[in-house]
């Protein structure tokens, strides 16, 4: 990683004082598919208005977070998962960016949405 890209922030704060709203994203069909199975497989939990990410993904996410920061990070897999359900997220990640790359070859605007 190259380091943390600094940008005007105003936008951002004006849209973070309104209420909570849908918005529509466009995603890859692909990209929506690697979603909606790590959705599948606890990574999301908790009921409808309570819903949070698995606290076993809150140090995973924090060192997603100094990464994108700047930061250096270290990870390592204390217990194997299922070896299937591993290769098969892989191939979910691959065909998502292989889905992504090819709809922005095509598309008339930019695509900014990737896994």
């Amino acid at each position: 990683m190259n380091g943390p890209v600094i940008d005007d922030r105003r936008a951002e704060q004006e849209q973070d004082s309104r209420p909570p709203h849908l918005v529509e994203v466009p995603l890859a069909s692909a990209v929506d598919g690697y979603l909606r199975r790590l959705q599948e497989l606890g990574a999301v939990e908790g009921a409808d208005g309570e819903v949070g990410l698995h606290p076993a993904l809150a140090p995973v996410l924090e060192a997603l977070h100094h990464l994108l920061a700047g930061g250096e990070v270290a990870v390592h897999v204390t217990r194997p998962g299922v070896p299937a359900i591993v290769e098969e997220l892989r191939g979910r990640v691959d065909e998502a960016t292989r889905e992504v790359n090819q709809l922005q070859s095509l598309a008339s605007f930019t695509l900014t949405t990737t896994v």
